[in-house]
């Protein structure tokens, strides 16, 4: 063999040598590329992923809002767009899956998303991640057919066919926020504000036509909202609410706390059934109910209760007849804030320690007075067809027509808790009249 033979046996072995070090550098460079990218996967799940012990998609049968699955699934698809995508292993399905689940988990533990729109953009989305998982990655075992039970199609198949058909039963039958009827509204006068009322007489036909007639009467004026009730918070069915009590209420006063036990012992009467708006409303902020006590089943027929905050704990359980409307020189959702910020007697330890007096913690220290409620329809007056209530309120020229109307015109400061000798001594300010049938 000659010399320049030789020198090319080397050179080329010399060659193979180093391309085969360089593919298995490759290979071992790219093996440590995928791993290093799962791990990111790993990372992201361990720090976003809620456990199951802490997510209240797992405890709360109400749902609530979680805006750390939200964020989650933000992180998941930056992490597919800009990692996952066209790998060269199962990561892109792998990932499209973990961001169709969360999605899945996201919508049915948020029945507060009401918006049909928001919820469908959710749907759509967790969808396109199993379409594509179905076309473009065929070897993905949530495509074998082998993992489903007999004449089932593959799981991949299944999630899909599920989505569609919940995204399809909510639309149909879930809560959803509604406006009001646009002819009919009510504007409740009281000392902190004017608050504007549209009302549901097709889903509350019996008690909004019920309420018309009352305060048309003028059997709401003089009266006043007399509780609140806040309870619970992200991590649990909530309600914060005002009730307005009915005839009970008239004559009620300030800081008045025997006069209050009178009106906390109070025997109510059943009213109304349910009706279709029960199952059919959320109580967002806002919302007006027909009250009852929770002892009850039946709705009252003249008390009524407005939502300061979303109150999930109501659904399926109070009636929504109305919501609060801002517009046209009404700023109702004010006037519920400052109603709302008033002082229960739940802040006095005397009560809260005292069984006898346990019944007043709801109740407002200074309940804010209804000085008349008016019935507008298209805009005029709507004047009662008997004879008014003698308890109806005088009214003004202004106030015949809606665009008149001079807002807020009853406001008053909130009153100040008088000086312990000051205070009304037993019987006086004791409200008039009782509920029953009220």
């Amino acid at each position: 063999m000659d010399n320049k033979r030789l020198r090319l046996i080397v050179i080329g072995a010399i060659a193979l040598a180093v391309l085969g070090f360089g593919y298995a550098l490759y290979s071992a460079i790219q093996k440590e590329d995928q791993q290093e990218r799962w791990d990111v996967l790993d990372k992201l799940r361990r720090d976003g992923e809620p456990a199951p012990d802490a997510d209240p998609f797992f405890q709360n049968p109400y749902g609530v809002y979680n805006p750390e699955r939200l964020a989650y699934i933000r992180r998941l698809e930056t992490f597919l767009d800009k990692t996952a995508k066209d790998s060269d292993d199962a990561l892109e399905p792998h990932t499209r899956f973990v961001i169709a689940k969360t999605i899945a988990d996201h919508i049915l533990s948020n029945p507060g998303i009401l918006d049909q729109e928001e919820r469908g953009a959710f749907y759509a989305k967790a969808v396109e991640h199993l379409e594509s998982i179905r076309d473009e990655h065929p070897d993905f075992p949530l495509n074998w057919t082998m993992l489903s039970e007999e004449g089932f199609p593959s799981l991949t198949r299944q999630f899909i066919q599920w989505l569609e058909q919940n995204r399809a039963w909510e639309k149909e039958h879930m809560l959803q926020a509604k406006a009001p009827a646009a002819d009919v509204r009510v504007v409740i006068r009281t000392t902190r504000g004017d608050l504007l009322v549209g009302l549901y007489p097709e889903l509350a036909p019996t008690w909004t036509a019920n309420f018309i007639e009352r305060a048309v009467a003028g059997e709401y004026d003089g009266t006043f909202f007399i509780t609140k009730r806040e309870i619970g918070d992200i991590s649990e069915p909530e309600e914060h609410t005002i009730r307005a009590g009915g005839a009970m209420t008239r004559g009620m006063g300030d800081f008045d706390m025997d006069g209050h036990k009178k009106v906390a012992a109070t025997k109510l009467r059943s009213g109304a059934l349910p009706e279709e708006s029960r199952n059919r409303i959320p109580h967002q902020r806002g919302i007006m109910s027909a009250w009852h006590d929770p002892s009850d089943e039946y709705d009252h027929d003249a008390q009524f209760i407005l939502c300061a905050a979303p109150s999930p704990l109501l659904d399926y359980k109070y009636t929504p007849v109305g919501k609060l409307i801002d517009g046209d020189g009404f700023k109702s959702f004010d006037t519920l804030k400052r109603v709302f910020e008033g002082k229960t007697w739940n802040a006095e330890k005397t009560v809260r320690d005292n069984a006898d007096l346990r019944p007043l913690v709801d109740y407002l220290q200074a309940p804010v007075q209804i000085v008349k409620i008016l019935v507008f329809r298209d805009g005029s007056l709507q004047a009662p067809e008997a004879a008014a209530s003698p308890t109806k309120a005088e009214v003004k020229d202004k106030e015949r027509a809606l665009s008149s109307i001079e807002v807020d015109r009853y406001a008053s400061e909130a009153p100040k808790p008088p000086a312990k000798d000051d205070a009304p001594k037993k019987g006086e300010d004791e409200p008039k009249g009782d509920d029953e049938g009220k």
